[in-house]
């Protein structure tokens, strides 16, 4: 997960930018999660990988700037992909895409922002980007309480 998360997404954006700084333009979609918010146990490795990201991306997107280089984070909330079911999380509250977020809506809302040079976007629906400002008010023991209550396995 750190490989795939973190190491990856840091390689490739070093051979990209290197690129679009030398031709002073471009943009860079990062994809983290709404995870990178919060503290997330039974999930304590994603969490904080998307975490890193978020912070990548920022100072990324600041060191950009002066090469005409626009850097984006999206931060999808739950996404109804097989992300879950093929983490083993099907016996959770998360294993369910009944409830989760079209996959083509997030991808949009993540062009838009890049392309309107948004430091950052939330990708999903009302209930997402509600959760999200709620989280950037909560303490992180109380955000780690919900979360775990949403993550725990069943059995």
């Amino acid at each position: 997960m750190l490989a795939l998360n973190v190491t990856g997404q840091v390689r490739l954006a070093k051979h990209v930018v290197r690129h679009m700084a030398g031709q002073q333009a471009g943009n860079i979609l990062v994809t983290t999660s709404c995870s990178a918010l919060t503290p997330t146990p039974y999930e304590s490795i994603y969490g904080p990988t998307r975490a890193f990201m978020l912070s990548f991306a920022e100072g990324l997107r600041e060191e950009m700037k002066e090469h005409g280089v626009g850097v984006t984070a999206l931060l999808p909330g739950a996404t109804a992909t097989d992300f879950h079911h093929t983490a083993g999380m099907g016996n959770t509250k998360f294993g369910s895409n009944d409830w989760k977020n079209d996959p083509a809506q997030v991808a949009r809302q993540g062009l838009d922002a890049l392309f309107a040079g948004e430091d950052h976007v939330i990708g999903g629906n009302q209930a997402t980007k509600d959760g999200a400002a709620r989280n950037r008010t909560l303490s992180d023991p109380v955000k780690a309480a919900e979360f775990a209550r949403s993550s725990r396995p069943s059995n």
